[in-house]
């Protein structure tokens, strides 16, 4: 007949108790997101760590929580960091196109000084009042709307409206006068105007 000693008995028992204990440290937990709210766990979009078993068995067959795939959050994370350089290149570009319209704006505005710089004296007819004998003071004066138009017609020079002044903003004699032409960050261009006796 088989007999046991109390010693071993004890042994045996404690070898057992161990090992359940290492297995049960040795066990694994995965990271999984709730879907619901589960008790001691947490609320749906937590992330937790659950033992394994009671994800495969309890958890994912009641549709509590989902795995966590460890490749999505890379593939994720690749996503979010090729949006932010897509939105880093986006203003780049923008900055870019913005720098290519200032510089196009500069030469455009070069090439307007450069035409204007060459240009004749503007010449405009008007009838003098006779009343006065040697009277220089003229009917209709000479604006900045004549000098945008003559420049547009007779030169083929087109300026901003706003960007024309003439001297005392009318001219109202015969003679030599000015008109200046505003270029922004180029200064400005003066302009020889002359007012002859019609």
């Amino acid at each position: 007949m088989f007999s046991l000693s109390r010693s071993s008995l004890s042994g045996a028992i404690s070898r057992s108790a161990t090992h359940v204990v290492k297995r049960w440290k040795s066990q694994k937990t995965v990271e999984v997101t709730l879907r619901a709210n589960v008790q001691g766990l947490g609320k749906p979009g937590d992330i937790v760590n659950v033992a394994a078993g009671r994800m495969r068995n309890q958890l994912y067959p009641m549709r509590l929580a989902n795995y966590i795939d460890k490749n999505a959050q890379h593939y994720q994370a690749a996503a979010v960091a090729g949006q932010t350089a897509m939105q880093s290149a986006q203003e780049v570009n923008k900055i870019y196109q913005q720098a290519a319209k200032k510089e196009q704006r500069i030469v455009q505005l070069q090439e307007l000084r450069h035409r204007l710089q060459a240009l004749p004296p503007l010449v405009f007819s008007r009838a003098v009042n006779e009343v006065l004998p040697g009277s220089k003071t003229i009917f209709g004066s000479v604006q900045a709307e004549d000098v945008i138009k003559e420049l547009k017609e007779k030169h083929g020079v087109v300026v901003e409206s706003n960007k024309v002044t003439v001297h005392g903003s009318k001219i109202k004699s015969v003679g030599e006068s000015w008109a200046r032409v505003d270029l922004g960050d180029l200064g400005s261009v003066e302009l020889k105007v002359v007012v002859e006796r019609r």
